[in-house]
Formats: C-alpha cells, sequence, structure tokens
C-alpha cells in the first residue's frame, strides 16, 4: 500500500515537473502590435513590460490586459497568445473629440470626458496661431467641475452625431454649471442648458429656419424653457438726425 501511494507521489512529481519545463521553454519570440495610432510601438512593450525572452505564460493576458488599460489612449484591447511563442495585441486607441481649456492649460479629451493627455505645448507652439480642427470646451474645470464638464461632452457629442454642426464651422462650448451651458457656432451663442438636447434643437431648427427667412439680426437664442424659445433681437443704436 505504501509503495503505491510512494509510485502516485512520484508519478504526480514527475508530471509537475515536466509541466514546469515545458512552461519554462514557452518563450516570447515575436510580439506584434496591431491598431496602434497615437502610441507607438515603443510605448505600447513598455506599458506591458514584457520583451522576447520573457515567459510567454506569465504575466497572464488579463494582467497585461489591466497595464493597457490604464493608459487613456487605449480604449479597449485584446490579446492572444499563440504556443509558437507570439503575443499579438490588438489596439483600440480612444479618439480626441475636443480640447478643454482651463486656467491657461490645453486638454485633449475623449467621447467619455476622459483626458487623454496635456496639449498646452502644442497649443503655444502654433505660432500662426491657426484655428483649431477640433471643439473648444473653454473655462471649465475638468477636474473639479466634472458635472458641467460631462455635461458640455453629452453636448458636443449629440450636436456632432446629429449633425447639427459642419467641419468648418468653429465650436466652443462654456457655462459655470449644467444649466449655463452655452454653445458658441461661430462666434453666435445658443444658451442650451443641461439636458433635453433632442427637444431643444427641434425646437432650434424651427426657430433659426424663421430667422434666416426674416433675415433677423439676433444677439443670441436660449432653448432652456420647455414652452417657449426666447430670441435676443440685435439692438440697433439710434442715431441723431
Amino acid at each position: 500500500m505504501k509503495n503505491k501511494k510512494w509510485i502516485i507521489l512520484v508519478g504526480v512529481f514527475f508530471i509537475l515537473m515536466v509541466v514546469f519545463l515545458y512552461s519554462e521553454g514557452l518563450t516570447v519570440r515575436h510580439i506584434v502590435i496591431i491598431g496602434n495610432k497615437h502610441l507607438n510601438e515603443k510605448e505600447i512593450r513598455s506599458i506591458i513590460g514584457i520583451k522576447e525572452g520573457s515567459s510567454i505564460i506569465y504575466p497572464s493576458s488579463k494582467s497585461l490586459y489591466e497595464r493597457l488599460k490604464k493608459t487613456p489612449w487605449i480604449k479597449d484591447a485584446i490579446i492572444r497568445k499563440d504556443l509558437n511563442g507570439t503575443i499579438t495585441i490588438y489596439i483600440k486607441e480612444s479618439s480626441p473629440v475636443a480640447v478643454a481649456m482651463f486656467n491657461e492649460k490645453a486638454y485633449l479629451i475623449d467621447y467619455e470626458a476622459q483626458i487623454l493627455e496635456d496639449f498646452t505645448q502644442e497649443i503655444q507652439a502654433s505660432a500662426n496661431h491657426k484655428p483649431l480642427l477640433l471643439p473648444v470646451i473653454k473655462n471649465i474645470d475638468p477636474f473639479k467641475n466634472r458635472e458641467t464638464f460631462e455635461e458640455a461632452v453629452k453636448l458636443l457629442n449629440f450636436i456632432s452625431n446629429k449633425g447639427f454642426i459642419k467641419t468648418e464651422d468653429e465650436i466652443t462650448i462654456t457655462g459655470n454649471n449644467p444649466d449655463t451651458l452655452t454653445l458658441y457656432i461661430n462666434d453666435f451663442p445658443i444658451i442650451v442648458g443641461k439636458g433635453d438636447f433632442e427637444i431643444k434643437f427641434a425646437k432650434y431648427l424651427i426657430v433659426n429656419a424663421e430667422i434666416q427667412k426674416r433675415g433677423l439680426n439676433v444677439q443670441y437664442i436660449d432653448l432652456r424653457f420647455p414652452d417657449r424659445v426666447i430670441v435676443k433681437p440685435v439692438q440697433q443704436d439710434l442715431k441723431d438726425e
């Protein structure tokens, strides 16, 4: 009986040793990265912390994924390990949708209001002050005033997805709180406030068409009230005859 137990233990030990030696021999021979545009291969390799010659078993795919997800630019990732020694990493990067400007700092942000990177130096380096190609969220603290900031991004996403703005339009969003959010399209202010964007902009289309039809000179449009749209005409200065 004892001999049988010893045989079993030796057998188990032998199997474990084979598995250990086999896993030790499984090393990374190739790292293939697909889908990255903003981040280069060197940066991604630094994030995952492995290189050729490392074990292909450890760290796990889950650990590598968690490392990648800590980087704001990486929206999602798929990691595939092959026993031939190849690790393939499919990257889905975040896309910047606006520039947040606050206290002389500028940040690239994505459609979920996440800060991708500090963009201040790039803005300051623009010696000829070309207009930004991205919309601007201005004077809203992206760190301490998150409710207003996130609402501003929701507004931006809405008007972009619904086609209310053209590629060449200059877009700015400001506001001290969600209820005072104001959208500027080519310097024309539309006070939007918080939420109900579908209803508000349905009314805006009707009102704006009427303004264009009559050739009115308007100072701003206020969409915040459920039962009306306020159109503020430009005050004409009276000249003495």
